[in-house]
């Protein structure tokens, strides 16, 4: 049928005056209202990123206002966690900013978490260096031990608390096999370096971003007959080229590489204690928004100011699609799983009465 200008003005009068009651789709990936969780104070690592990150991180995301902050009251994440997991739609509006405690709080099978972190998807991750310090015997034990001359002994480490990041010590020591009992109270790094020097603890857990002056000036002024036995993380302090990785102590101590459950199991507690902050999206994001966050990550990542915050922490910082592999690092499998629990069970009752660590 033949279509007359007459029909043709007609139909485009018709869709003229239909447009008003047309609804026009708002451009794809747009976010609004967007808020970002974080699992701890203003203070915390989580809250003194997103001050910093607020702005550059909202224009990167292209948001007509700026995003809102959320802090928590607690300091271990598990709170803001819980509600992240529970109540936050996967359309990208929601972002949680969680420390290294929330993950381990998961793996030690807390009975407050309510959350699983292996569905997340991370955006940002800002890694750091644990360095175990511990009296120098503890190295002629260690090799004493495989020649028939050993005779064990409990050694005390300096902990903040049962389950806190130090665990990464607790069992890096036991796996070396020692004995380590947690000597709980140590909040900070340099309460724990005191009671080294004074010989009241054995052996020490810190950070770089935990101390209040450089990692190798205080590597440079350990007190007499101590040293650095292993370290994880990156590691780019040049007195502490010296310490050896975990792997190449355990070798020295055991003359094979480890392996098993628990050692499995300690892997994902290391890089869950190495973790300084992640950035996270809910399971479901579609990727097309998981992508826009990336790449915004990717573009703060580049900030000045965020690289000075992050160069004064000794931070590496992981954005895009780099930040996955750090996350997963700290999701062991079954096996593993099973093994630390069992550990635990088993241990935390001798350390609340003051026992060394069983090993099983």
């Amino acid at each position: 049928m033949r279509l007359t200008r007459r029909a043709a003005l007609k139909g485009l009068a018709a869709l003229t005056g239909a447009a008003p009651f047309l609804k026009v789709p708002a451009r794809a990936g747009t976010l609004t209202g967007v808020q970002l969780l974080l699992g701890g104070t203003l203070a915390s690592t989580p809250g003194q990123f997103a001050e910093l990150a607020s702005g550059p991180l909202s224009h990167a995301l292209e948001l007509e206002t700026p995003l809102e902050l959320t802090p928590d009251i607690g300091q271990d994440g598990v709170r803001a966690a819980n509600l992240f997991d529970a109540n936050s739609a996967p359309d990208g509006n929601t972002a949680l900013a969680l420390p290294g405690a929330t993950l381990l709080a998961s793996l030690t099978g807390d009975s407050r978490v309510h959350y699983d972190f292996g569905r997340w998807i991370p955006v940002l991750v800002a890694s750091t260096t644990t360095v175990v310090i511990a009296r120098a015997e503890l190295h002629k034990t260690l090799r004493s031990r495989l020649t028939g001359f050993f005779h064990d002994h409990p050694v005390r480490l300096a902990v903040s608390h049962i389950g806190g990041p130090e665990l990464n010590a607790l069992m890096g020591l036991s796996l070396l096999g020692l004995r380590p009992i947690p000597v709980a109270g140590y909040v900070d790094s340099s309460n724990a370096l005191t009671a080294l020097h004074e010989g009241t603890v054995d052996a020490v857990q810190i950070s770089p971003y935990t101390l209040d002056r450089p990692l190798d000036d205080v590597l440079a002024n350990l007190p007499e007959g101590t040293s650095a036995i292993y370290y994880t993380g990156d590691l780019t302090d040049t007195h502490a080229t010296t310490i050896p990785i975990f792997l190449e102590a355990y070798q020295q101590a055991r003359h094979r590489p480890p392996e098993g459950p628990f050692y499995h199991a300690w892997q994902a507690v290391s890089a869950a204690a190495d973790t300084a902050m992640a950035l996270a999206l809910p399971m479901l994001t579609p990727p097309g928004i998981a992508a826009q966050w990336s790449h915004a990550c990717a573009a703060i990542g580049a900030d000045s100011g965020i690289r000075h915050w992050a160069d004064l922490h000794h931070f590496k910082l992981a954005t895009g699609e780099n930040a996955a592999p750090f996350l997963s690092r700290t999701v062991p499998d079954l096996g593993a799983t099973l093994a630390l629990r069992r550990w635990l069970a088993v241990n935390i009752p001798r350390w609340r009465e003051g026992q060394e660590t069983r090993h099983l």
